[in-house]
């Protein structure tokens, strides 16, 4: 079973797992899960390089994704 989380902006990480929020307001990407690849700007308010499981490499605010992790 996998638990998710809202991400906190200080928690960002490379290569933590993530899940595509419901109200990211991108409804290609939503539910869709991947891995922290990189972080951009200021690091109370970062941008997030996500590669999506599809293989896409897609920028999201921390606010738009979950943490994932197992139970």
């Amino acid at each position: 079973m996998e638990l998710r989380k809202s991400l906190v902006a200080k928690e960002t990480r490379l290569g933590m797992r993530v899940r595509v929020a419901e109200d990211a307001r991108r409804p290609g990407f939503e539910g869709m899960f991947g891995t922290v690849k990189g972080s951009f700007g200021d690091p109370e308010y970062p941008a997030l390089d996500v590669q999506l499981e599809n293989g896409r490499l897609e920028l999201f605010w921390f606010y738009q994704l979950e943490k994932v992790g197992a139970a």
